[in-house]
């Protein structure tokens, strides 16, 4: 008997589309059908006993969307705020306590997710008052299922060409892809509480006390929806080397599990690396999040990291951070708040072609991503110094 693969995020993103496009022709005209003769009331008031909020795919996305978020407990404080998500996620925002509970659906197999999803809608019909949040912007099997919870209101973001959702769901937002992130999720937050809200009264949380910190982080990890934005080993070797020979600090190399032994194997490639392992750890996978969370927090001067999730993670957490950009622009994902543009630098390369994920189904490069390739070192380098002496850590240089 063949043991069944993993689902792959390219396989799931297929499903999505084709499976989601044949379920909207089905639902559509029942749903605007149903809409005409039912009226439902889909007012703001009452207030909700229970808010689902659906996100499966991207922890950044979800870290980003964390203070609309907030917003939306103070407006309903009696209300029960419930994730659907996937269990690597359902884990890594737990620490943060954003939601009442969560709900993980198995994503490596096609059964176990069935199961999960279905056990999970037909809970979502015992609530009395419910409201559903989509916060994935380019699926539609998540906008399908948010129909099916039968939710008084169910509020989702939209594309101008993807107008099914003006129809399946009750409120929409608009998701403009020029603008920050933060602003859509902030836009969402105003259409479920009915409230304005200005992104700049979201307060950061700022450290202290760099100079005491042991470690510099470094990731050059991200999930399988963008490996594009992923510097070459050579360059983050390069880096890695100069930080060695210039600095008295240890570096940690972060990552998930699923990326412990590229990291191990990475080392190893590298006599110069592997020759000072005791100034380099693998913390890819070896804490729980939590413990993960109080080591950035607690242990690590500043990050230099690609444009993934432990930037957002950083972000939150008051770590300063160093940010490398190609095929995505820190104009639409990296919003630094007022008074602490020194604590967050970046290096974008601009090129002609980008921003491209999210924007292409097939990337212009074809994947083969020039725009981090060609990066030079010593740019990147001189954001590090800059960061290193902003930080007053030149001590230890």
């Amino acid at each position: 008997m063949h043991k069944l693969k993993t689902l792959s995020i390219p396989f799931k993103q297929k499903l999505d589309k084709y499976v989601g496009y044949l379920l909207i022709v089905l639902f559509l005209p029942l749903t605007r059908l149903l809409g005409i003769l039912l009226r439902r009331n889909h007012q703001l008031n009452p207030p909700p006993q229970t808010i689902l909020f659906i996100k499966l795919l991207g922890i950044g996305s979800l870290l980003v969307s964390a203070p609309a978020i907030r917003r939306m407990r103070q407006r309903y404080p009696e209300a029960k705020f419930i994730l659907l998500t996937d269990p690597n996620i359902d884990r890594a925002i737990a620490p943060l306590q954003l939601f009442n509970e969560t709900w993980a659906v198995r994503s490596d197999r096609p059964l176990s997710t069935c199961v999960d999803a279905i056990s999970f809608l037909v809970k979502s019909w015992t609530f009395q008052s419910l409201w559903v949040v989509d916060l994935e912007v380019y699926s539609k099997l998540t906008t399908v299922y948010s129909l099916m919870t039968f939710a008084q209101n169910r509020f989702g973001f939209y594309l101008t060409p993807v107008f099914f959702r003006k129809y399946l769901n009750t409120h929409n937002v608009l998701f403009d892809q020029s603008t920050f992130l933060e602003d859509n999720y902030l836009h969402m937050a105003e259409a479920v509480t009915g409230t304005k809200y200005l992104l700049d009264e979201e307060l950061t949380s700022t450290r202290k006390n760099e100079q005491l910190m042991p470690f510099i982080a470094i990731n050059n990890t991200c999930s399988e929806l963008a490996l594009v934005r992923k510097l070459p080993d050579d360059m983050v070797a390069n880096i890695c080397e100069w930080l060695l020979q210039h600095t008295s600090y240890q570096l940690a190399l972060l990552g998930a599990p699923s990326d412990r032994l590229a990291i191990e194997q990475f080392l190893l490639h590298y006599p110069k690396l592997s020759a000072v392992k005791d100034r380099i750890i693998n913390y890819a996978g070896t804490a729980g999040f939590e413990s993960y969370y109080d080591f950035l927090s607690r242990q690590c001067a500043f990050l230099i990291t690609i444009d993934s999730g432990p930037l957002h993670l950083a972000k939150t957490l008051g770590l300063p951070t160093v940010s490398i950009w190609g095929p995505t622009d820190p104009d639409n994902y990296l919003k630094i708040p007022l008074g602490e543009e020194e604590r967050h630098l970046y290096y974008y390369s601009n090129v002609h072609c980008s921003p491209c994920i999210h924007r292409h189904e097939v990337l212009p490069c074809g994947g083969n991503n020039f725009c981090m390739q060609a990066m030079e070192t010593e740019t990147i380098l001189n954001k590090i110094k800059t960061m290193l002496l902003y930080l007053k850590l030149t001590d230890r240089v």
